[in-house]
């Protein structure tokens, strides 16, 4: 049983097979996860050099598998809220899945990935205050 998933942007709809592991993926692409339990670190290595990560001096080979555990239903919800989480029709237990998000997306799941991990940006409440 292969459990493929497919962009969902309009202008690509490029199919990526999540058992097979191989082919080249869309410039959408951020993740792919095959169980739940390792989504986020999938996330925060595919986001791995994004500006927001970059700027909040977070670097994903750094932070600590249970930190990402203890914080695991909230990154699937920031990444859902920002991001466009697909997951294939032949996996009934929605366990595998992979992100997409155009850059734009990417840099909101990075921003808000950063303040859930090290919590809020200083200069933005010096800005907004």
């Amino acid at each position: 049983m292969t459990r493929l998933v497919r962009c969902p942007m309009r202008e690509c709809r490029r199919s990526l097979d999540l058992d097979a592991g191989e082919g080249t993926p869309c410039m959408h692409f951020v993740a792919a996860w095959r169980e739940w339990s390792a989504m986020p670190r999938a996330v925060l290595t595919g986001l791995d050099g994004n500006r927001e990560l970059v700027i909040r001096n977070v670097r994903p080979a750094e932070v600590e598998d249970a930190a990402l555990e203890v914080r695991q239903a909230e990154i699937e919800v920031l990444t859902r809220q920002f991001g466009h989480v697909v997951e294939p029709v032949e996996d009934a237990l929605h366990a595998s899945g992979a992100l997409y998000g155009d850059q734009y997306e990417r840099d909101a799941v990075s921003r808000e990935l950063a303040q859930l991990l090290i919590g809020p940006d200083p200069m933005i409440s010096r800005v907004a205050g």
